[in-house]
């Protein structure tokens, strides 16, 4: 009896064996089959940023912009620029400059307090009516309407084509790398 009943369970200690080795192997099979999708997998990586002011939603994905942020960046840069009086341009100058990229900063300074310079001279204002945007990587081509006022007099008001260019910094947020004024001739890389 006593040898009949080691037999049976030697028998159940092997039937237990074979579950725990083919659970092991599945547990194995699994994680391996884990591993490659994780390998083999795209790795994607999106990023959203607040600008300094918010209109649209907007994406960064993959290291690179969507075409709304750069744009919501890019006019916030233009208002600070050209939408002033001689009472606001001093602080818009300040928060302005915060955003330039470091190797800019020096000269942009130089020419940004010569220009307020300028404007309480002549109590001058500016205001600047954007018409269209158009976006090409981290550049940006600005067409508006720009009103000069000396005073209560209206000085001028003409059309205006302005390139911003922005750079990414390693932390993900973009500067500003260069802005200035363009001819007609010179957007149309921009139409293309």
């Amino acid at each position: 009896m006593k040898h009949e009943h080691y037999l049976s369970e030697l028998g159940g200690v092997a039937y237990n064996k074979k579950i725990w080795m083919i659970a092991t192997i599945l547990s194995v099979i699994v994680n391996l089959g884990l591993t490659a999708g994780l390998l083999t997998q795209k790795h994607t990586v999106q990023t959203v940023f607040l600008p300094p002011e918010i209109n649209q939603p907007f994406t960064l994905t993959n290291g690179h912009y969507s075409n709304a942020y750069v744009e919501q960046v890019t006019t916030w840069f233009i208002s600070q620029v050209l939408n002033y009086t001689p009472a606001s341009f001093e602080h818009q100058m300040i928060t302005f400059s915060k955003h330039i990229d470091p190797e800019l900063f020096g000269d942009i300074q130089k020419t940004l307090l010569k220009q307020f310079d300028e404007i309480k001279r002549q109590n001058r204002s500016s205001t600047f009516f954007i018409q269209k945007v158009r976006i090409r990587g981290l550049m940006a081509l600005i067409t508006g309407i720009r009103q000069i006022k000396v005073g209560s007099t209206s000085a001028t008001e003409e059309q205006q084509h302005w390139y911003v260019k922005l750079a990414k910094r390693k932390d993900g947020l973009v500067t500003l790398a260069e802005f200035k004024e363009v001819s007609q001739s010179d957007i149309k890389p921009f139409m293309r």
